[in-house]
């Protein structure tokens, strides 16, 4: 696993490791932030629950419940991929996460248009600070 590889790294503090996922990367990476505890934050950008059914064993609302790592959920107020009231929020409500360490930003636009709002990049990089730590320049 690629954690495994970058605690070997000289370079790397190990003990400060985020994960970033977007749009499908968001909702399948639900499973691994509830089941890797060397990730210290998180930040899912335009995620949501999946519709239909899934075996209980990889269905996201088994996982969510079980995410205690901080979350940030960055989401368009228009996604017709993951809709607010059917597939954001109830996966943002379901977070297992405590409340004081997660929290939920919808942006004007839809899905895919997201990742080029303005605010974005600041939001995810303020998160990352709080939670990790600022990156510190190596000599």
């Amino acid at each position: 696993m690629t954690i495994d590889y970058l605690e070997t790294r000289q370079d790397i503090d190990a003990k400060k490791l985020g994960f970033y996922g977007l749009s499908m990367g968001a909702t399948q990476g639900v499973r691994l932030i509830a089941l890797e505890s060397r990730l210290k934050a998180a930040v899912l950008v335009s995620g949501g629950l999946s519709p239909g059914h899934q075996p209980a064993e990889t269905d996201i609302w088994n996982y969510a419940p079980r995410v205690r790592t901080p979350v940030l959920m960055l989401s368009g107020r228009d996604d017709m991929v993951y809709p607010v009231e059917t597939a954001q929020k109830p996966l943002f409500n379901a977070l297992g996460t405590p409340a004081q360490d997660k929290r939920y930003v919808q942006f004007e636009g839809g899905h895919a248009n997201l990742v080029s709002h303005p605010d974005l990049i600041g939001q995810i990089l303020e998160w990352f600070d709080d939670y990790l730590g600022p990156v510190q320049a190596r000599p």
